[in-house]
């Protein structure tokens, strides 16, 4: 049995029946307004369908069919009529002025917290009489809505050596080429160490994660001793050369690059370009000296990185993988398990060679500092 006649009935000019049409085919535009164009598109196409009829072809209540054929006699659109909403709680200046307070140091307000959280910002707000009283989640909503997170922090460092520029830019036309030096016989080479690695025995077992809780590592240790790691990295193709001392003296690392120099990464090599820190291991006076009275069959050229500039480091990259890998969290009962799980890892790791992907060219450092 047919339903009432509807009491709106849709007029559609041939514009409006185009649009609608592509409305209603569109995957792209929200869904209410998908629906409401296929209610008045039926409504127009077929006069005679009830409301009822309409909204189970639509999939949708009766009231919304009721509502658009009522609205379609005044509005003509399909989106939704502008609300007045609730009365604002906070005026622009305000939210403006918590803002600014939030970019601010808690210290340059009396208070002792080196950062601010919503709830410290809520409170200085009132305090300050900015507002009279605000929630720590509208404060944090206003600081999502504007990025700005003033929880977090992050470190960072200036230059310090007077000749950064003219240090780190031989370093970075070496790692930009270090592909093609390769093919030439050249090696770019970075070396460092990774010291004091204690090996702490657990005082009790490290249990493994099991569903609902990650892993269990007991927070008392006993300290077995520790070691000094010693590494090398092979630029072009991510290698590396790892070795283990008990001490971290020039005489340690004058042993570790011999036996280096003396592996098959550098077999065949023409030029080793040796990419060192200014640390004292590395003995910045005497290495040169001592490297050029051994008898090598290649050339071993020294660059030294500007002072406190070891990200310039490539190895360094490396050094984090071992911490993240291997070392965290330390579970070991001395230091001959340490060596052997450190030289094993740098085993595996060499079974699947990935070069460094490094960003930091030559032309950023001259754009950023100047030429040299």
């Amino acid at each position: 049995m047919p339903g009432p006649c509807p009491k709106y009935q849709v007029e559609l000019t041939e514009e409006q029946v185009r649009s609608l049409t592509h409305l209603n085919r569109t995957h792209t535009a929200p869904f209410v307004q998908v629906q409401r164009a296929r209610i008045l598109l039926m409504a127009y196409q077929r006069p005679e369908m009830s409301n009822q009829a309409i909204a189970r072809q639509v999939g949708c209540h009766v009231d919304t069919v009721r509502v658009w054929r009522q609205r379609w006699q005044t509005d003509k659109v399909i989106t939704d009529r502008p609300r007045s909403g609730a009365k604002r709680d906070f005026t622009p200046t305000q939210r403006a002025q918590v803002i600014a307070l939030a970019c601010s140091s808690p210290r340059d307000h009396g208070k002792v917290w080196a950062r601010w959280s919503g709830e410290k910002l809520a409170r200085v707000a009132a305090e300050k009489k900015i507002v009279h009283e605000i929630s720590p989640s509208s404060v944090r909503r206003w600081l999502r809505e504007d990025q700005i997170r003033p929880w977090r922090y992050h470190s960072w460092q200036k230059p310090t050596d007077p000749q950064f520029v003219e240090k780190a830019a031989p370093v970075l036309d070496l790692y930009e080429h270090a592909a093609e030096l390769k093919e030439q016989g050249e090696l770019v080479v970075c070396a460092d160490e990774k010291t004091s690695i204690q090996a702490r025995q657990r005082l009790d077992q490290t249990r493994p994660a099991i569903s609902g809780n990650p892993m269990q590592v007991s927070h008392r240790y006993r300290r077995m001793g520790a070691l000094q790691l010693f590494c090398a990295l092979l630029v072009a193709t991510g290698l590396t050369f790892a070795r283990t001392r008990l001490a971290k003296k020039f005489a340690d690392f004058k042993a570790f690059l011999l036996e280096l120099f003396a592996s098959a990464l550098c077999k065949g090599a023409k030029v080793l370009h040796l990419i060192l820190d200014n640390g004292p291991t590395h003995a910045p006076k005497q290495l040169g000296n001592w490297i050029a009275s051994l008898a090598l069959s290649f050339e071993v050229r020294l660059y030294r990185l500007p002072k406190n500039a070891s990200w310039l480091d490539q190895v360094e990259i490396v050094f984090s993988k071992v911490q993240r890998d291997v070392l965290t969290p330390n579970d070991f009962a001395n230091t001959q398990l340490l060596e052997q799980d450190l030289l094993a890892y740098f085993e595996d790791l060499n079974q699947r060679p990935k070069p460094i992907q490094w960003s930091f060219t030559k032309a950023k450092l001259i754009a950023k500092f100047g030429a040299t």
